[in-house]
């Protein structure tokens, strides 16, 4: 009796030694009755949507876009107007450079001014005298010498009036027996200008007044105001452009 009782607690106590130290327990599964009970809660807590203000942030915000969409259109609108000056701009810039080269190419004219053919200009000795087919030459052979400008009070050689026209120069004739008047005003014209014009008589001409040039000639019945504009318009379109100071 005592063997079996001790053989049984030796077993048991082999048993023991061969079990786990320590049996890892498994929590419970969570139950879910909780969380839908604290979001019914919520839902029951939560408070009402105030449609008045929803309405309102939903203007609030319409607004805004539309405001930005504004804003988007004026400065579109604005580029395209930058655009459209700097385009006109250079339009104008490029039709402001094209007239003056233009007018370099193709210079302006008087109405009635004419253009005698060329008679060359090649020189001849000082003091020489050149048989010319009129008494205002405005090409042609001529004095090597070059007279000076402004007022004349003796008529100037037809040969130095040609050396003048070739530097440019504008030579204004006029009959000694003009009305002392329009022989004043023809002085006034001429001392307007301080380089390039002469006002010379000439006892050959057969009308009261000529304007010569460089190959441009117009002749006048009295001391126009157009004189003055001849000067302007032809003045220093000589083959060479030498100053002639008064």
């Amino acid at each position: 009796m005592h063997v079996r009782c001790a053989v049984r607690d030796a077993n048991a106590v082999t048993l023991r030694s061969k079990a786990p130290r320590e049996i890892r327990r498994m929590p419970p599964p969570r139950s879910t009755h909780g969380r839908g009970e604290a979001a019914r809660k919520r839902q029951r807590t939560k408070k009402p949507v105030d449609e008045r203000k929803t309405a309102e942030k939903r203007a609030r915000r319409d607004e805004r876009k539309a405001a930005e969409a504004k804003a988007k259109l004026q400065a579109a609108r604005k580029r395209r107007l930058r655009t459209a000056a700097a385009i006109a701009a250079g339009v104008a810039v490029i039709a402001v450079v094209g007239i003056a080269l233009f007018s370099r190419l193709v210079p302006p004219e008087l109405p009635g001014v004419t253009a005698p053919s060329n008679e060359g200009r090649s020189h001849v000795a000082s003091g020489q005298s050149v048989a010319y087919a009129t008494a205002t030459p405005t090409s042609g052979s001529h004095s090597a010498g070059a007279p000076r400008c402004g007022v004349l009070s003796q008529q100037l050689p037809p040969e130095l009036a040609v050396h003048a026209l070739e530097h440019g120069s504008v030579v204004i004739w006029y009959q000694p027996g003009l009305d002392r008047d329009d022989v004043g005003e023809l002085r006034a014209i001429v001392n307007r200008f301080d380089d390039r014009v002469i006002l010379s008589p000439n006892g050959q001409l057969e009308q009261p007044i000529v304007a010569t040039a460089w190959n441009r000639l117009k002749a006048y019945e009295t001391s126009d105001l157009e004189i003055e504009e001849f000067i302007e318009t032809y003045r220093g379109r000589g083959p060479e452009n030498v100053r002639c100071a008064y």
